[in-house]
């Protein structure tokens, strides 16, 4: 199980690693490309198997070693995943190689489980954050993550199936960010991305809010609580445009003559250098959070391809809740 796991694992030269199936990859690369040495890389094998060996004993409560195949791969995926949460939070392929090539794995599994379970509570409180940060201006799709939640609180199990969280990544993050690392670190990543999405809520009035979701809502024939986009995404993309027309504050309400300046004026602009002048007014929020700061400025550049993309096509005004400028 162990050779078939690191073959299938090998990516193609110069192919970046996939976080969904890291360790994997990492050890399929270094042994095609002769960068751990055999003896290493037995030792490695061995011990994979011991560790789902163990499982397996443990799972039966020492009455046999023996599973079902479908038994075996979650322990092993399990296993891949204690090892995929400590190397992916060193954040370098080759920190993550030296770490495999020189450390011992048990070592290495006991401290991908409690990183593992570290992530597992902290998790759990970004996402009660999220929650109570969100209430006052919820849809129904973000409402909808409380049964995945429960599920993770009460059925997942990081010793025996540690890929499966019950988390579902249903709700969409800012700028469509998806979610890759497996097991609790995937769901960490996100229940934190939608914390510092609630935090950027708090920067703007929750009237204000609610009032350009009842104009998007109006304008494609639904209510607020039916809006299917994220809302912090919806929220940041009128608060940009009115930046982008040289507005100060934090006001929501964008005009139909605010996007023909906008048009004007960056229209003509790459998505590089629209997301340059994103990035170059993102400091008037104010946020006070350097990690929010962080997660907005890592969102800029899809954003501002999405809004290159619809001014180029005239259809900007679709992807906005405008108003007419005498109805101020």
């Amino acid at each position: 199980m162990p050779d078939e796991l690191i073959q299938r694992g090998a990516p193609a030269q110069d192919t970046p690693l996939s976080r969904s199936n890291y360790t994997a990859e990492l050890l399929g690369r270094a042994a095609a490309e002769q960068r751990i040495s055999a003896e290493k890389l037995g030792e490695i094998r061995t011990g994979l198997h011991q560790a789902a060996a163990a499982r397996a004993a443990a799972y039966s409560k020492g009455r046999s070693t023996t599973v079902t195949r479908k038994q075996a791969e979650a322990f092993y995926d399990s296993v891949f995943c204690q090892l995929d949460t400590v190397l992916l939070e060193l954040h370098s392929d080759a920190k993550a190689e030296e770490a495999l090539r020189s450390g011992s794995l048990p070592e290495l599994l006991d401290a991908g489980m409690l990183m593992t379970l570290q992530r597992y509570e902290a998790a759990k409180d970004s996402f009660r954050k999220a929650y109570k940060l969100t209430a006052p201006v919820q849809t129904s799709f973000f409402h909808a993550l409380l049964k995945d939640f429960e599920q993770f609180c009460t059925k997942y199990d990081a010793r025996f199936r540690a890929a499966d969280t019950k988390v579902s990544y249903s709700y969409p993050l800012l700028s469509g960010e998806t979610i890759t690392e497996p097991g609790v670190l995937g769901v960490y990543r996100y229940y934190t991305a939608l914390q510092l999405e609630g935090e950027l809520l708090q920067c703007f009035r929750k009237e204000d809010i609610r009032a350009l979701m009842q104009r998007y809502a109006e304008k494609f024939l639904t209510t607020p609580d039916m809006i299917a986009e994220n809302i912090a995404e919806l929220v940041l993309r009128h608060w940009l445009v009115r930046a982008l027309c040289g507005e100060s504050g934090c006001e929501l309400t964008v005009t139909q003559d605010m996007l023909q300046t906008l048009r004007a004026e960056y229209a003509a602009l790459a998505p590089e250098q629209l997301s340059a002048a994103m990035l170059a007014v993102l400091p008037q929020l104010n946020t006070g959070n350097p990690q929010l700061n962080g997660y907005l400025a890592g969102a800029i550049p899809a954003l501002a391809l999405t809004m290159h993309q619809r001014m180029q096509k005239d259809r900007l005004a679709g992807w906005m809740a405008p108003i007419l400028s005498e109805a101020l």
